[in-house]
Order: structure tokens, then C-alpha cells, then sequence
């Protein structure tokens, strides 16, 4: 089938659960209790976990993961199906199906590499138990979380990118209560197999896999309490592994039977039944398994319930902290002659990252022809890029002769807020920029109408609200923490990791914080690039003449240039072992808070024909 006969999709009608309105009120309220029995069984494990320092092991790492994936993609489709019950119009935009899609594939998968590693941590501590905390460090816990969500987002990211690139030429309506691959399938009019192949290879490698690795450990498990003598110590251990058998029956035989039958056999209306177990009910049952049948649980919240008090981690013991009013920066360098050098140097790096970007803002601005969504982003990157450098370049020049490099301890929390909400911004900036370049290149004829100023204006007030909630959440968490030894900071700004260092509190909240939240954040935005590159590139492919791919690529290649440079340290910078060097994460921050904000707005100009000509333009208007 020729291009030309297929029809553009905008949106898709679902066709939900039931049309008969008694039902659809009956089911509305049942799943609204379900839904909200899920997020508050889930989220209370997750505080419980928290509170409880008997419950600081691998095993309650994991559940925590768990629970929270779990929130995750029950909020991914329940509250839209519930909507759609109670709603005449059932519809849900090309973008929103396949973000929630997106979300559904990654949450799914991250739930199922995690009972894996859960299986893993069980026989550990089984068959070695002697050397489980070192086998099983926080470490190495937190490694093998990052991997499970990381696998989730890459392999819903080549699904999701299959799917959405098939042409949808037949009917819009798809006969389910959310999107997900199946009937989707059944929607497309070109041949489906290689994407349903590509899918079904996927699904049966995550599933495959982790039930190899779940069916192997307990293997080991079970040879190890058949060695136990007593008849007391072989129900104890395998007590412990339980609670994790039950909820991975529940989950696989519903997902196994959903995603790996042959297709020939599918019927949409059984899979609305099975795929409401284990989007709405699964999520709902896990807390109460771990809980009813867990000793530690139970244990944990009976002394919360009669003791009523708040978990440790948000007290602060005043009484045995020193009342800090300031904190000296060691700086950079103590030699004198370095001083000098450095002080040349970054005074030249801050004043050309201070002159290029506030030349960038005043020529968007001024030229018309940069009135477009890609320069008005372009135009709040400079001004983060300002604004980030501005809040420790100056400081840290002043500090290169001070006697005394002091600073406040309001103050030092006030730059470490300003610092920390422009970074996040331009983090998801970058990402906003990049599904900017592909509704241009993919959609150009709709990409006025795509992109907006409206539309503009709300990505970028997302941007900032997500960046500066990200920023209050670290700063409050900081400098709540009790500084009862030095007050001396191994670097040139107020930053957490030496900050952490320097607290004599249980700084474990703040590390999980940082590492849960900040590697949302990065996870979030690469995935944003990559995928928007995913189908730049599929859409650069379509084109027929080399010129036109040149064309088409060349006004990404200033962002991509941008994105590598800035990611690449900030993963370098805050995603290795705590147990890194100071001296080196001085000199990564010296890149990334002054370097980069330079190069930022000369890579823009000195790669991008516009800029170039605006430029040329005010030249020539000044000559005049």
C-alpha cells in the first residue's frame, strides 16, 4: 500500500471495559477502591520500609522498588480507564496512547527484572548467609535497581518506537480500556509480523529470563533447606520465600498468558479480563501478601500503629548538633601561582558564558526570523545556562584571593537551591528540544499548530515547576541534616556530596533521595532524547534525496553536540560510588558550571546558518 492511502490518525476511541451503564457505574466504584486500596497499600510499604530500620536489608530494598513500580503503572492506566466509564467521548490522543504505552512496557518489565533480583537476594541469603552483606551491598542493591528500570525504559523504548511507527489507515478504535500492543496490532494496515516478532522476542527474553533466574536460585534454595536438619529451620527459611512466590505466580501466569500465546489464538475479550488483573488487581494484592504473611511486616506496623511517631529519617537530633551560622570552601588550589593562572582563566570563561548567552536571548528577541519554538527554547537555555553559572562563578573568583572563603548557612543553602533548579531545568530542557526537532522534521506541515506558543509556554512552565519542586525537595533535605564536625567543604560551592560528607546524621535518606529522584529526572530526559532521535531518524530515512537528510539532520546536530557534552558529565559527576574522588568531581563541576555554559551558545552559533544570518543582520544594521 502506497503512503498516500493512509489515513492520519490523531487519536484513538477505546472502547473500554463494558457499554451498559449500570455496569459502568459498578465497575467505576469497584476499581476506584481498588486503585485506591493499591496507591496507599503500596505507598504505606514503602514508608513502612522507610520508618523501620529492621527493615533496612536487600530483600525491603527491593519490596520498596517494587511497591513504587507498582503506584507507577497502576496510575499508568487505571485513572484513565475510570474517566472513560464515566465518560461519553473515550478518546485518547496519537501521543497520549503511545506515552502511556511507553510507560506501561517500561513499568512491566522493570517489575519483572525485579522479582528476578529479588529470587537472586533470597538465595543469597539462604545459601550464603555468612556473606549475603557483602554480597548483597547497598551498593550493589542500588546498581541492580538501576539496571531493572534502565532495562524497563530501553526495551519499552525499541517496542514502543516499532509499534508507533506502523501505519493506521483502518479503524481508530481500539478494543481495550488503554493502549497496549495487541489490538493495536489489529488496528494497522500494513503487515504486522516483524513488529509482533520484535515484541514477542522482547517479552519472552525479559520473561524468559527472569524466570530462568527465579527457577535456578530457588533450585538452590531448595537444596540448601533440604540440608537443614531441624524441621524448625527448613520452615523458617522457607517462610522467607514465600510472600515472593505468591506474588510471582500471580504475576507471570497473567502476563504469560496475555503476551506469549500465539497470535492466531488472541481474543481482545479475554485480555481485557487478564490485563485488569494484572494492571489493577496485581498491584493492589502484592503489599497485602508481603504484609499478611510476613512476621517483619506485621511486626513493623504494629509498633508504628501503637507507638504513632514519625520515621527517624525525618527527625533531626538538635541536641547533639552544633549550631553552624557558615562553612569555608577549601577552594581549587592553595598555590598562590595557580591562583593567579586560574583567576585569568575563569574570569575570561565566565565573561565570554556571560556575553555569549545574554547575546543569545537579545538576538532571539531582536530578529524575527528566530521567533520559532526551536530558538524560544533555545533562549531559556541561555538564560539557565546564565543564571547556573552566575550562582558560583562569581563566588568562586572572589574565593581565589579571599583570606577568608566563608559563606553563610543560608547562604550556602540559597546557592545550592539556585544551582540545583537551573540544572534540572536544562536537563529537561534538552529533552523538550529534542521532541521539539522531531515534531518539526517528522510533522512539518502541522508543526505550527504541534507547537504552539500556548503549547510553548506550558512545556516550559512544566519545566520549571519539576525543576524547582526537584530543587526544594534536595535543599530541605540537606540542610536539615545535623553538622556536628567540621565546617570546612572539600570544594569551590556548596554542592550535596560534600555536604554529606560533612554531616554526622543518617545521611541514607538523602543518598536515595538524590539517586531516586535525580536519576528519574536523568532517566526521563535521555529517554525523551532518544526516543524523539528514534523517530527523527526514521523520518530522515523516508527521505528520498541526500540533500533533503542533510538538510533535515543539520538542525539537530547543535543539540545532540549539547546533550552529549552536558549528560555525560552529569552521569560522570553524580552516577558513580560515593566512594570517589573530591579532587575529581572539582574538576568535573568546573566543566559543567562554566565551561559548558560557554560552549552552549557558541556550538549554537558557530553550527546554525539562522544565527549566523541574525547575526550578520545586526552587524550590518549597526554599520548603518
Amino acid at each position: 500500500m502506497t503512503k498516500t492511502n493512509y489515513t492520519l490518525v490523531t487519536e484513538f476511541i477505546l472502547l473500554g471495559l463494558t457499554d451498559t451503564l449500570e455496569l459502568q457505574i459498578i465497575l467505576f466504584l469497584l476499581f476506584f477502591v481498588i486503585y485506591t486500596f493499591t496507591v496507599l497499600g503500596n505507598a504505606g510499604m514503602i514508608y513502612l520500609i522507610r520508618a523501620d530500620p529492621r527493615l533496612h536489608t536487600p530483600m525491603y530494598f527491593f519490596l520498596a522498588n517494587l511497591s513504587f513500580v507498582d503506584i507507577c503503572y497502576s496510575s499508568t492506566t487505571t485513572p484513565k480507564m475510570m474517566v472513560d466509564l464515566l465518560s461519553e467521548k473515550k478518546t485518547i490522543s496519537f501521543a497520549g496512547c503511545f506515552l502511556q504505552l511507553y510507560f506501561y512496557i517500561a513499568l512491566a518489565t522493570t517489575e519483572c527484572i525485579l522479582f528476578g533480583l529479588m529470587a537472586y537476594d533470597r538465595y543469597v541469603a539462604i545459601c550464603n548467609p555468612l556473606l549475603s552483606s557483602l554480597i548483597m551491598s547497598r551498593t550493589v542493591c542500588l546498581k541492580m535497581a538501576a539496571g531493572a528500570f534502565t532495562a524497563g525504559l530501553l526495551n519499552s523504548m525499541v517496542n514502543t518506537s516499532y509499534v508507533s511507527s506502523l501505519p493506521f489507515c483502518r479503524s481508530n478504535i481500539i478494543h481495550h480500556f488503554f493502549c497496549d500492543s495487541p489490538p493495536l496490532f489489529k488496528l494497522s494496515c500494513s503487515d504486522t509480523r516483524l513488529t509482533e516478532s520484535i515484541f514477542s522476542t522482547f517479552a519472552g527474553v525479559n520473561m524468559v529470563g527472569a524466570l530462568l533466574v527465579i527457577f535456578i536460585s530457588y533450585s538452590y534454595i531448595l537444596f540448601s533447606i533440604f540440608r537443614i536438619h531441624s524441621g524448625e529451620g527448613k520452615r523458617k527459611a522457607f517462610s522467607t520465600c514465600a510472600s515472593h512466590l505468591t506474588a510471582i505466580i500471580l504475576f507471570y501466569s497473567t502476563t504469560c498468558y496475555t503476551y506469549l500465546r500465539p497470535s492466531s489464538s488472541y481474543s481482545l475479550s479475554q485480555d481485557k479480563v487478564a490485563s485488569v488483573f494484572y494492571t489493577a488487581v496485581i498491584p493492589m494484592l502484592n503489599p497485602l501478601v508481603y504484609s499478611l504473611r510476613n512476621k517483619e511486616v506485621k511486626s513493623a506496623l504494629g509498633n508504628v500503629i501503637t507507638r504513632r511517631k514519625f520515621p527517624s529519617f525525618l527527625k533531626m537530633d538538635k541536641g547533639n548538633c552544633s549550631s553552624l551560622t557558615e562553612f569555608i570552601f577549601m577552594g581549587i588550589t592553595n598555590d598562590p601561582g595557580m591562583k593567579v593562572a586560574l583567576f585569568t582563566m575563569f574570569l575570561v570563561i565566565y565573561v565570554i558564558s556571560l556575553l555569549a548567552n545574554l547575546g543569545m536571548i537579545i538576538l532571539i528577541r531582536m530578529d524575527s526570523q528566530l521567533h520559532t519554538p526551536m530558538y524560544y527554547f533555545l533562549s531559556y537555555l541561555s538564560f539557565s545556562d546564565l543564571c547556573y553559572s552566575t550562582a558560583i562563578g562569581p563566588k568562586m573568583l572572589v574565593d581565589l584571593f579571599a583570606e577568608s572563603k566563608s559563606i553563610p548557612f543560608s547562604g550556602c543553602a540559597l546557592q545550592f537551591l539556585i544551582f540545583c533548579a537551573f540544572v534540572d531545568f536544562e536537563c529537561l530542557l534538552l529533552a523538550v528540544m529534542a521532541f521539539d526537532r522531531y515534531k518539526a522534521i517528522s510533522s512539518p506541515l502541522l508543526y505550527v499548530v504541534n507547537m504552539s506558543s500556548r503549547k510553548c509556554s506550558l512545556l516550559m512552565a512544566g519545566v520549571y515547576m519539576m525543576g524547582m519542586a526537584d530543587a526544594l525537595v534536595h535543599t530541605t533535605l540537606a540542610f536539615r541534616l545535623c553538622f556536628c564536625g567540621s565546617n570546612e567543604i572539600n570544594h569551590f560551592f556548596c554542592d550535596v556530596p560534600p555536604l554529606l560528607l560533612l554531616s554526622c546524621s543518617d545521611i541514607e535518606v538523602n543518598e536515595l533521595v538524590i539517586f531516586t529522584i535525580f536519576g528519574f529526572i536523568e532517566l526521563s530526559s535521555i529517554s525523551g532524547v532518544l526516543v524523539s532521535y528514534c523517530y527523527i531518524i526514521l523520518s530522515v530515512l523516508k527521505i528520498h534525496s541526500a540533500k533533503g537528510r542533510f538538510k533535515a539532520f543539520s538542525t539537530c546536530t547543535s543539540h545532540l553536540t549539547t546533550v552529549a557534552i552536558f549528560q555525560g558529565t552529569l552521569l560522570f559527576m553524580y552516577f558513580r560510588p560515593s566512594s570517589a574522588s573530591l579532587d575529581q568531581d572539582k574538576m568535573t563541576s568546573l566543566f559543567y558550571t562554566l565551561v559548558i555554559p560557554m560552549l552552549n551558545p557558541l556550538i549554537y552559533s558557530l553550527r546554525n546558518k539562522d544565527v549566523k544570518e541574525a547575526l550578520g543582520k545586526l552587524k550590518t544594521k549597526r554599520c548603518f
